[in-house]
C-alpha cells in the first residue's frame, strides 16, 4: 500500500473534532450507508407497487434525515437542540408527504406512501444520531407493516366485502389493434375477482389500427382505489392510447 493510501486509511478511524464532538470518518460514513440501505429496502417495496414515493424518495429521506441529525451532532454546536433539528425534519417530510397524496372522487390516494416517507424519516434520524437499536427496530416494524399487514388488511377487506356498498362502474380503453389481446386479459384478470361483477362488454373498431373496449361493473368495497388503479394499470400496457374508469353516477346506474 501506498504511503497516500495508508494515511487515507488511518485517517478513516482517526477522530476528528468538531465544536467539542469527537466522531471517526469511518462511523459517520457508517451512519450514512445504513440510512442508503435502510431507505432503499423500504423503497423498494414502494416502488414494486408502483408508487410515486417509491426507491429514490424513500433512499432519499432517509439519507436527508441521517444528515441533518449528524449536522446538528456536529456541526451547530453545542447550544442546538437536537430535538428543534427532529422538529424540523418531521415538518419538511410533511411538506413532502402532501405532495403524494392525491384525491380521485370520494377516494384519497398516497396517505399509505406519506406515512411510509415520515417513519423512512425518523430510521434515518435514528442512525445519523448513532441509535442503531430503535432505527432497526423502527426499520424491521416497517417491513412488517408493509409486507404483513397489507395481507392482513387485503383479508379484512374480503372478509366485510359482504357488509359493503355496490358502486357501478364504467370503463374505457382505447389501444392499437396488435395490443387488445394484452387488454383483453388484464381485464379478464380485473373481472375474475370475487367483488367484481361484469354487467356489460363490448369492443369496437374503430379504424384499422385501433379497438376501443367497453365494460360495466360494479364493485364491493373500495370502489374509488380499485377504479384509480384499474385507470393506471390499462395506461401502463403497451399500445394504449386511452384508459379510462370512472364511477356511475346513481341516476346512470338506476
Amino acid at each position: 500500500m501506498s504511503d497516500l493510501g495508508l494515511i487515507w486509511t488511518l485517517r478513516l478511524y482517526i477522530p476528528f473534532n468538531f465544536n467539542g464532538k469527537s466522531m471517526t470518518y469511518a462511523e459517520l460514513a457508517s451512519r450514512l450507508v445504513l440510512a442508503f440501505v435502510f431507505g432503499g429496502i423500504i423503497g423498494i417495496e414502494r416502488q414494486l407497487h408502483h408508487k410515486n414515493a417509491g426507491l429514490k424518495t424513500n433512499t432519499l429521506v432517509a439519507v436527508g434525515a441521517c444528515a441533518f441529525s449528524l449536522i446538528a451532532e456536529n456541526g451547530f454546536g453545542p447550544g442546538t437542540g437536537l430535538s428543534q433539528v427532529a422538529g424540523g425534519v418531521v415538518t419538511g417530510i410533511g411538506f413532502i408527504g402532501s405532495g403524494v397524496i392525491l384525491r380521485h372522487g370520494g377516494s384519497v390516494q398516497g396517505i399509505n406512501s406519506a406515512a411510509t416517507l415520515w417513519a423512512t424519516a425518523s430510521v434515518g434520524l435514528g442512525l445519523g444520531l448513532g441509535n442503531y437499536r430503535l432505527a432497526i427496530l423502527v426499520f424491521l416494524l416497517v417491513l412488517v407493516i408493509q409486507f404483513v399487514l397489507r395481507w392482513a388488511a387485503n383479508y379484512i377487506d374480503r372478509w366485510s366485502a359482504p357488509s359493503l356498498q355496490t358502486i357501478p362502474c364504467h370503463l374505457q380503453v382505447i389501444s392499437s389493434s396488435d395490443s387488445i389481446d394484452q387488454v383483453r386479459s388484464k381485464w379478464n384478470e380485473f373481472s375474475g375477482q370475487a367483488n367484481i361483477t361484469t354487467l356489460g362488454y363490448q369492443e369496437q373498431t374503430i379504424d384499422l389500427t385501433q379497438t376501443k373496449l367497453e365494460a360495466s361493473f360494479t364493485i364491493v368495497g373500495n370502489a374509488g382505489k380499485e377504479v384509480t388503479e384499474l385507470g393506471q394499470a390499462f395506461s401502463r400496457l403497451h399500445g394504449v392510447a386511452f384508459a379510462g374508469c370512472s364511477l356511475k353516477a346513481a341516476s346512470e346506474s338506476e
